[in-house]
């Protein structure tokens, strides 16, 4: 009478002489090191840890130093969005190490600042001409406050200001990377 195996045991006799070769060792080693930094950088996105327990837990992942420094600075890099205040991932740099030069840090400073103010003033036309509007309409009052929101105007306007500093964005990232890395 023949044995009955199970599925697990059956998949281990198939997979017994497998091996694994280096090159797949090393990728997989990697995508272990990056999915770590991922969940280091999300904890410390949703404000679970500070910049110093970051840092900390950055430093107590395991793998290849240069590989581990690439990742991070990589992922700490594509953080980098005019819509965030990017002052945390400067503390996080700083506590991991990780040098990134003031020039760098000072157009990413002023490229958020300008997305800002160039979203206030949208913001402040586009309120003025739903006011107008609603005026039109005998709808007046102090206490009228648009609620930008809920027009598909606004959504425009946050969109095209996006798309019209997100190439800036994009340049800076790439020469982050280039002056971080070289280091």
């Amino acid at each position: 009478m023949a044995e009955i195996k199970s599925a697990i045991e059956l998949a281990m006799e198939r997979t017994k002489n497998l091996v694994v070769d280096p090159k797949e060792r090393e990728a997989m080693a990697i995508k272990e090191i990056e999915d770590k930094v991922k969940a280091v950088l999300r904890r410390f996105a949703e404000s679970m840890i500070d910049h110093e327990g970051a840092a900390k837990e950055l430093g107590k992942i395991q793998g290849d130093m240069s590989s581990k420094r690439t990742i991070i600075i990589k992922n700490l890099i594509d953080e980098f969005d005019v819509h965030k205040d990017n002052e945390r991932l400067f503390a996080i740099f700083h506590a991991a190490g990780i040098d990134l030069p003031q020039s760098i840090r000072s157009d990413l400073e002023t490229i958020n600042r300008k997305f800002r103010e160039e979203i206030e003033s949208r913001r402040t036309a586009i309120q003025k001409r739903i006011r107008d509007a609603l005026a039109e309409l005998n709808i007046t009052g102090s206490a009228i406050e648009p609620n930008l929101d809920a027009w598909d105007e606004w959504d425009e306007e946050v969109r095209r200001a996006s798309e019209a500093f997100g190439a800036t964005m994009k340049e800076l990232k790439n020469k982050a990377r280039a002056a971080t890395e070289s280091r």
